[in-house]
């Protein structure tokens, strides 16, 4: 939908009905613009709660980007790989301060704050959960060497019943490379890959 257009044509159209709004009559016309009044005032209140929501969500990413999360974890290619994937652009910045404000007019431009917010969140949280390392560590590698040893069917079950985010813990916690592009299902399949090497290789030394 082109809504420059259909702003022109509004225009053009309230012009021409506040010029010969006085001489307009007849019940075809009445019923016309009564079912026009309605679907206009439906559209306002769509484009308002659009609006609303686009302002809530860039208030909300701009308030992500200063978390302490984001001070912690937040880096350039993070930032890089998201414009590229919410607005089609390439980062210009070369330092983090400035490619903060980047990334916030470019998807301010693309219209995509709210999808901004939610690609951060889970940005950051997966970095979070690669920091912490300790028990979380341990437990993911040794589900990882477990998913090497299943068989096709079960394998796919198991990963059948994990949410992206989850396989996106285990394969980053594992050292498996993919980006916010990859697939569930590419995700399984390089997990059955390298998890199926880890067992072979466990076994060799063994």
């Amino acid at each position: 939908m082109n809504y420059a257009e259909l702003a022109a044509t509004l225009l053009h159209v309230g012009e021409r009905l506040t010029k010969h709004a006085g001489k307009i009559e007849g019940e075809t016309m009445g019923r016309s613009a009564r079912l026009l009044s309605a679907h206009l005032s439906r559209f306002e209140e769509s484009l308002d709660a659009y609006l609303a929501s686009r302002k809530s969500g860039e208030l909300l990413l701009e308030t992500l980007l200063q978390s302490p999360a984001a001070k912690r974890h937040l880096t350039l290619s993070l930032l890089k790989e998201g414009l590229r994937g919410l607005a089609g652009k390439r980062l210009k910045s070369t330092e983090l301060r400035t490619a903060k404000r980047e990334f916030v007019e470019r998807v301010h431009e693309a219209g995509n704050q709210v999808e901004a917010v939610e690609y951060l969140k889970e940005a950051l949280s997966r970095a979070i959960h690669l920091e912490s390392g300790g028990k979380d560590k341990e437990s993911l590698q040794r589900e990882f060497v477990g998913l090497g040893q299943l068989a096709d069917a079960e394998f796919a079950k198991e990963i059948g019943k994990k949410s992206i985010g989850e396989l996106r813990r285990l394969a980053g916690m594992n050292g498996i490379r993919f980006t916010d592009k990859t697939t569930k299902q590419r995700l399984g399949a390089l997990i059955r890959r390298y998890a199926q090497r880890a067992v072979f290789n466990i076994s060799a030394v063994a």
